[in-house]
């Protein structure tokens, strides 16, 4: 990783936690200051925002283009021909109403990464940004949907397709009705893990399940707390899946 841009504009060596940086906006559609802080960042937390600060004064990453958000960046024209240079083709920055949503399906999928766990993550934006047909759900009349994300789970001596669905709102029984029979009638996933902010939700896509009834789908979709996923998401106990109780338990035994 570094293609030919190694150095910024004075000079400086750009460091692999930029580039690691840069590939998430790439793949997200933007960064706040509390992922940099937490996950890029290196060092004091001083440290840390002048590491920020001088980002942007390199035009490696921008504010975001909402006036009223002070801690979200998106990627600048520097970073821009830094994705260039690695081949990724970055998504269109988030809307302000979609940012917290985001960035805990791919803060979760990154932690995984790290953890050498999943592989070749791709985000909700970034399917919808090619066109893809793979991963695509048939949810009648709403048209297609993607998952919130998918991923590719690395076990012992074998791999899972893995779809991600964040529900931090409750939505109506027709829409997760439709979704569940989406999943029943997909044959790309092996396993579905819904992160859910309440009971509520969780009770009211097993109701979806149930009035689907199916039996194999059933088997293969779990629960997870969004708590749980935000702090560990390797360890975050899953609730309904009938193979194992954690992502890394399922992939120690695959």
């Amino acid at each position: 990783m570094g293609g030919s841009l190694v150095k910024y504009q004075n000079g400086r060596r750009v460091s692999p936690s930029v580039y690691q940086a840069i590939r998430y906006v790439t793949k997200v559609g933007v960064i706040t200051r509390e992922t940099w802080n937490e996950t890029f960042g290196e060092g004091s937390l001083r440290w840390k925002q002048m590491q920020l600060k001088f980002l942007v004064d390199e035009a490696v990453l921008r504010n975001h283009p909402c006036n009223n958000l002070r801690d979200s960046f998106v990627m600048g024209h520097i970073g821009m021909q830094m994705a260039k240079e690695e081949k990724w083709n970055p998504v269109y920055f988030i809307q302000p109403q979609f940012i917290k949503h985001d960035e805990t399906v791919a803060r979760g999928l990154w932690g995984l990464e790290r953890l050498n766990l999943c592989k070749g993550w791709m985000t909700e934006r970034e399917l919808k940004g090619q066109g893809s047909s793979a991963f695509k759900l048939n949810v009648c009349e709403n048209g297609g949907k993607y998952p919130d994300g998918v991923f590719k789970l690395l076990g012992k001596t074998s791999t899972a397709i893995v779809a991600l669905e964040y529900e931090r709102s409750g939505k109506t029984n027709w829409r997760y009705n439709k979704t569940i029979k989406a999943y029943s009638e997909a044959g790309e996933f092996d396993y579905i893990l819904y992160v859910v902010e309440s009971d509520a939700i969780e009770a009211s896509i097993r109701r979806g399940m149930r009035y689907i009834g199916d039996s194999t789908l059933n088997a293969k979709l779990g629960f997870v707390n969004s708590e749980d996923w935000k702090l560990h998401p390797h360890l975050a106990p899953i609730r309904g899946l009938s193979f194992a109780k954690s992502i890394n338990e399922l992939a120690q035994k695959m």
